[in-house]
């Protein structure tokens, strides 16, 4: 009787030792498969977010071609009457006009690109200005983005993107407006740098392009 119980002990002790053998490899399959899927997820995240924040940009551009040559077409024809009217002066007059002409060209540039939050993709158009600088920065850096107050609600979802698509840096946002004239503000930690990517600045890098544009039509 001993011997048959101490049987059925031995046996029940090698059935519970082979349920959790079991058990443990099929934990081990499930959190296998479940990292699997993660990184898959993952992978196709950042490649859809990678090609949206491409096509934003892209957009952004096209955009702003069209406005300045808008721009350019609309000064140039406020202007035309007084070069006419200054050719006796030619020589002087000309040069105050061109520059008047391309001072008008820009102020009508940033005018438009200020109409910006009134677009139903303005928040597309900020992520595509901040990218254009993240493209820029190296990798492992911490990026903090502001913007200005009246576009505060657009913040999270604009990190929440640039995180997608440029992995390798530390994106957040500070809801600390900033000073700005529309666009975005980004800083390193401690703010050890700082860009603005506004309107004004838009316009100051297309100042020169501007101008001579304006000046091959005269």
């Amino acid at each position: 009787m001993k011997e048959t119980t101490k049987k059925i002990a031995q046996d029940s002790g090698t059935a519970a030792r082979d349920e959790r053998k079991k058990l443990t490899e099929l934990r081990s399959i499930i959190l296998n498969k479940g990292d699997s899927e993660h990184e898959r997820i993952l992978s196709e995240a950042r490649a859809e977010a990678a090609k949206w924040t491409e096509e934003q940009t892209k957009h952004l551009e096209d955009m702003v071609s069209v406005i300045k040559a808008d721009a350019m077409k609309r000064s140039s024809d406020m202007t035309s009457r007084q070069l006419i009217e200054a050719e006796s002066m030619r020589d002087k007059n000309r040069l105050r006009l061109q520059n008047e002409l391309v001072n008008k060209t820009l102020v009508l540039l940033q005018n438009a690109l200020a109409d910006f939050p009134k677009r139903p993709d303005y928040d597309a158009i900020l992520t595509g200005m901040a990218a254009e600088v993240c493209e820029k920065l190296t990798k492992g850096q911490k990026v903090g983005i502001r913007l200005r107050a009246e576009d505060k609600s657009y913040g999270e979802s604009i990190a929440r993107a640039l995180s997608l698509r440029f992995s390798d840096l530390d994106i957040s946002f500070d809801p600390t407006p900033a000073h700005i004239m529309g666009g975005v503000f980004l800083y390193s930690e401690e703010e050890k740098w700082r860009i603005v990517a506004d309107w004004k600045s838009k316009v100051e890098e297309m100042a020169d392009g501007v101008a001579k544009a304006v000046l091959a039509e005269l």
